[in-house]
């Protein structure tokens, strides 16, 4: 019988073969693997955006509002479906719980291509969110362990895109086939690719080394909770709701403002395109961090999202205007997010499952919020100027954490 490979790194090197007496670590993280990951990341958060432009479609089909069965039935199952799966995978493996994650997910969205009824649909979207909270959390931990060091932060960056490009994809995706066809389709189209992905993943994606302490299941959860109370984490979490949560209320609130001025559909969706390059600036973040901080990086982000929000509150009469700092918020926005991710990685340390956990759960609390608010502020100038202000206490937060730490550094 063939010997199975050690998962703490030992004498193995990347291929599997002896190396002497040096112990070589173990990253079984190809770029192949990298490479569907980020596929299966751009397909996973479509799921959560495609709410923002299907909401009319769907409340006209069905008669009523949708906002709770589209957008909030996902996002919340989501984001406390991160508490859950990024524990149970520090315990039973990365690889197994993103397989579960994809296959269930592909399922759940076939299934809502069918949905007859508000009330089931709503019941498959909280299905989609739960399986669709086992792939993130648990990818960007694959990353942090079977990805060897100089190739992560370009993984990790990678990632990041995907996650942000999805913000644009989802909602320009769901608004063509919409236009198109029928909603349904939309979910009959990535039902399908998802179930590709997951075919993908399980021949190609190696497990990744265990590199957390041995903890039973309960001590894992034990362990995330006194994560969720760290100072250090309290203060990233006050600043990360921030992300999403004003991303998903500009873009629902930009969708309606437009429309008031009667401007086409198509037109809309041009608008929305706009950003889409400023995402790939996530690419550099994490070289970036290398070399100034990740908590600094994070702070430029959350600064140019801030501007970019104020532009969109004094040029919200022209197109142009609206466009232009759309393009400086996400670039913000772009900065911000991977930053974040490696400040909770290095925070959480060694427990990074758990840490990635805590990192969805409060980003994507922020994207359910995000789809609330927007329906209670009704005006576009007001609505951006309240997302201005929670940008700048997310900014004083990081500012905050910043100070603690050069106390700690110098006690």
């Amino acid at each position: 019988m063939p010997q199975q490979q050690p998962r703490h790194g030992g004498h193995i090197a990347v291929g599997g073969q002896k190396t002497g007496d040096s112990p070589v670590e173990f990253y079984p993280g190809d770029r192949v693997a990298v490479s569907v990951l980020v596929i299966a990341a751009l397909f996973v958060l479509t799921q959560l955006y495609a709410a923002i432009p299907l909401l009319g479609p769907v409340e006209i089909a069905m008669g009523a509002d949708a906002t709770f069965a589209l957008s909030t039935c996902f996002s919340v199952t989501y984001a406390v479906g991160f508490l859950v799966w990024g524990p149970i995978s520090d315990r039973y493996g990365r690889k197994k719980v993103m397989t579960a994650s994809i296959g269930v997910l592909a399922m759940a969205t076939l299934l809502c291509s069918g949905a007859p009824s508000l009330l089931m649909l709503a019941g498959l979207r909280a299905l989609q969110g739960v399986a669709a909270s086992g792939f993130a959390p648990v990818a960007l931990a694959y990353l942090t362990e079977a990805v060897a060091p100089q190739r992560r932060a370009r993984a990790i960056g990678a990632m990041s895109a995907a996650f942000l490009v999805a913000g644009i994809f989802g909602q320009v995706l769901a608004s063509t086939i919409a236009l198109r066809t029928s909603w349904s389709w939309f979910f009959v189209a990535c039902g399908v690719a998802l179930a590709i992905i997951f075919v993908i993943i399980l021949l190609s994606v190696a497990e990744a080394p265990d590199r957390t302490p041995s903890m039973t299941l309960m001590q894992q959860f034990g362990n995330l909770i006194v994560l969720l109370f760290r100072p250090a984490i309290v203060l990233l979490s006050v600043a990360h709701i921030t992300l999403l949560l004003s991303f998903v209320t500009l873009y629902s609130g930009i969708g309606r403002h437009l429309e008031g001025f009667h401007i086409a559909a198509s037109n809309i969706i041009l608008v929305r395109l706009a950003a889409l390059p400023a995402m790939f600036i996530s690419l550099g973040a994490g070289a970036l961090a290398k070399r100034i901080g990740a908590i600094r990086v994070a702070q430029v982000g959350f600064g140019l999202a801030a501007i970019g929000m104020l532009g969109e509150t004094f040029t919200a009469q022209t197109i142009f205007g609206i466009v232009a700092s759309s393009i400086v918020y996400v670039s913000g926005v772009a900065l911000s997010i991977p930053s974040m991710i490696i400040l909770y990685g290095e925070t959480a340390a060694p427990h990074r499952g758990s840490g990635m956990a805590i990192n969805g759960f409060v980003l994507f609390i922020g994207a359910s919020i995000g789809a609330l608010v927007g329906k209670v502020i009704g005006g576009f100038g007001a609505l951006t100027l309240t997302l201005v202000a929670l940008l700048v206490i997310a900014a004083i937060s990081l500012l905050t954490l910043e100070v603690i730490q050069r106390k700690d550094l110098s006690s």
